[in-house]
């Protein structure tokens, strides 16, 4: 009885949360785009040429596909071996529930589910889904702070700053927790101590199959690899689209905003960062003097490319089944 009201709790917790980021997400774009004047945004984006488009939406598509074969990577390293056209179909299920789950790597989750049910992938599972997680986010860090050092005289202080601030303790805190013994015994002293419904236990295990990834330091070289890929291509479709608007932004600026705008689009105060792409774009490509109706509508055609797109897809993919064959 006590745990079936907890877990109403719970529920009724995560209702919530849902409500307020969907309201903040509300607030934000209502408040960007009556700034900016709606009519301004809609003469943008209708000026865009189709071939942008065609071209966004393949640039997009090609960053799941990159994605799925670094997972796959993360998962020979495990033994597990799974073609990459399942992969992808999990992936883009993935991206789907993203629009519903907690935050914007809540789809993860069901990825995760779908290696241990189908393929009873156990503790690796969890695991390849953190790494890979893992390691997109450390090169996000290392583009952005890399790019950062190029133009830290170009750029406000408090952008160059707060990057800088947020590339390289980021990166250090995020492998010391999980390469370290240090971090390993904050982590019992904290999170593995959780008895609640076992979730110590949980990540304790899950904890022991990240760490088994440093084992094999030559395997994970091509993970990494991908993964700068990725983002290299995330920053080219971001200013593939900007070029198109009429924005006239030297590509070494969008090194710097794109990564740091992925990074806040992690914290979970929005419905898959609508209303925090949007904001962010118009006042860090304005410290650059790109006027907000472009940036703005920069940031609206990218939110739909990858997000709105890819949850189009993955709810094609979900609607239709996915392909559980090992």
């Amino acid at each position: 009885m006590n745990e079936y009201i907890s877990l109403q709790r719970i529920a009724a917790s995560e209702r919530v949360r849902t409500l307020v980021r969907v309201v903040v997400s509300a607030v934000f774009l209502t408040f960007i785009v009556t700034t900016v004047g709606v009519e301004t945004v809609l003469g943008n984006v209708s000026n865009v040429q189709p071939i942008v488009l065609v071209v966004a939406i393949g640039l997009s598509v090609c960053n799941v596909a990159l994605s799925a074969y670094k997972w796959q990577l993360l998962l020979r390293i495990k033994g597990v071996r799974i073609r990459f056209s399942t992969l992808l179909r999990y992936y883009y299920v993935g991206q789907f529930f993203n629009a519903f789950l907690p935050t914007m790597i809540g789809g993860d989750g069901v990825r995760a589910y779908y290696l241990h049910e189908e393929h009873e992938a156990g503790p690796d599972a969890v695991s390849s889904v953190v790494v890979e997680r893992l390691t997109g986010l450390v090169s996000v860090l290392a583009i952005g702070g890399l790019a950062t050092l190029l133009v830290v005289d170009r750029v406000p202080p408090v952008v160059a700053g707060s990057v800088l601030l947020v590339c390289v303790p980021g990166t250090a805190v995020l492998l010391g927790l999980l390469f370290t013994a240090g971090g390993r015994g904050l982590l019992e002293r904290t999170l593995f101590g959780i008895e609640w419904f076992g979730v110590g236990d949980r990540l304790t295990s899950t904890y022991d199959a990240v760490h088994e990834y440093r084992g094999s330091p030559r395997a994970l070289v091509p993970v990494i690899l991908v993964s700068l890929l990725f983002r290299f291509v995330l920053v080219c479709n971001n200013y593939v689209v900007a070029t198109g608007l009429g924005m006239d932004v030297p590509f070494v600026y969008f090194l710097v905003f794109v990564p740091l705008v992925e990074v806040l689009l992690f914290i979970p105060v929005s419905i898959q960062g609508f209303g925090v792409r949007e904001t962010s774009y118009v006042y860090l490509f304005g410290t650059v003097g790109a006027s907000a109706g472009l940036a703005l509508s920069l940031g609206i055609v990218m939110q739909l490319v990858l997000g709105v797109f890819n949850n189009l897809v993955g709810g094609f993919v979900y609607l239709f089944g996915v392909d559980r064959s090992r």
